[in-house]
């Protein structure tokens, strides 16, 4: 009997304990909460798959924003920025070391969006600078999305363009492309190349590659294949080495077409596409709404409406190709060789990577 009341009394004291517990750590909890947000400082990591000239345009862009933000507001920002550098691989992992030290995660470029996605649980995702949110499932429709997930789409003009080229070239036949295919990004607008000049009676010559080691090689095989035109495909490792298309193309007197807007700045003679600014400004407001407590769920994926069409005479020359006086008054930039893309300034980003 006294045994049986003493394991009575021991069950008693257990469950008090438990209770005790229960009641002292939620408390716990919000106390650090309380001293996290005592600290002034809302955390904003960055996960940046590659240096393309695309996506530096969106950090800086972010980042000018967020800096005027901060000024109006008088609230402190800080953004830790991981840099993957092209190396896919090391994105799972600093999408969860950034996930630990910020409130929120953007996620510029699809490859980043895949990752943070994957390697993250709670924390908001803004992403940015992602051709087809839909491929990744991070929603079904631009209402109807993962309800910690939200952002920037950045569907590149595919059809614009080669209605551009059959207006300053009707005549042209065969069109030579590049794209790489681990990334999914790059897959898609291959797919909508094809399907756009098919449309318009255009024959696509293509050649598929892994990394920048493969544009060289990649070129000379379509130029050997009597391609009369080049559109690469717009996607990260592409526009990271547009540069060196450029110069392979006033090499071969090849024509060079870019659906992303910096294009002409790094050696298209034309090209069409989303000002990458626009993007990061977007993107900017975003994570200001859900700074001040909007949920993700509530925020539609947002587009940009606007195609910017820009003209390189320099580079159209060297590439055997003028431009109709009608076509030039159409562009609403004429740029040159000379002009500089700014570059980020560091004044608020940490970079970790």
């Amino acid at each position: 009997m006294r045994k049986f009341e003493r394991k009575q009394r021991l069950l008693l004291w257990l469950v008090l304990i438990g209770v005790c517990v229960s009641l002292i750590m939620p408390g716990c909890k919000k106390k650090m909460t309380e001293a996290e947000k005592s600290s002034g400082k809302y955390v904003i990591g960055v996960l940046l798959a590659y240096d393309s000239p695309t996506s530096t345009e969106v950090l800086k862009a972010i980042q000018v924003k967020l800096e005027e933000y901060q000024k109006m507001s008088g609230e402190k920002l800080e953004l830790v920025v991981q840099k993957a550098h092209g190396q896919l691989a090391l994105l799972p992992e600093q999408a969860k070391q950034l996930s630990r030290e910020s409130q929120l995660l953007v996620a510029i470029s699809t490859p980043a969006l895949q990752s943070a996605m994957i390697a993250t649980e709670n924390i908001p995702i803004v992403f940015s600078s992602v051709a087809n949110p839909y491929i990744v499932r991070a929603g079904r429709t631009a209402v109807d999305h993962n309800p910690r997930v939200t952002g920037v789409c950045s569907t590149a003009p595919i059809r614009q363009v080669l209605e551009l080229i059959k207006q300053v070239r009707p005549t042209v036949k065969k069109v030579g492309t590049i794209w790489t295919p681990s990334e999914i990004n790059s897959e898609y607008y291959y797919e909508l190349l094809k399907e756009a000049a098919l449309n318009l009676d255009l024959e696509i010559s293509s050649q598929p590659i892994s990394g920048a080691q493969d544009i060289v090689q990649a070129v000379q095989t379509l130029v050997r294949d009597g391609i009369e035109v080049l559109f690469p495909v717009s996607d990260n490792t592409i526009n990271a080495n547009f540069n060196l298309l450029g110069r392979l193309a006033e090499e071969n007197s090849l024509p060079l077409f870019a659906a992303f807007a910096l294009g002409a700045e790094f050696g298209a003679c034309a090209s069409m596409g989303f000002d990458f600014g626009d993007i990061g400004i977007k993107t900017a407001e975003i994570i200001i709404r859900i700074k001040k407590g909007e949920s993700p769920s509530r925020i539609p994926f947002q587009y940009i409406d606007r195609v910017r069409f820009k003209v390189n005479e320099e580079a159209a020359k060297k590439q055997g190709i003028k431009f109709p006086e009608t076509i030039i008054k159409k562009a609403d930039r004429l740029v040159k060789f000379s002009d500089q893309v700014e570059n980020i300034s560091q004044a608020t980003v940490r970079s970790e990577g």
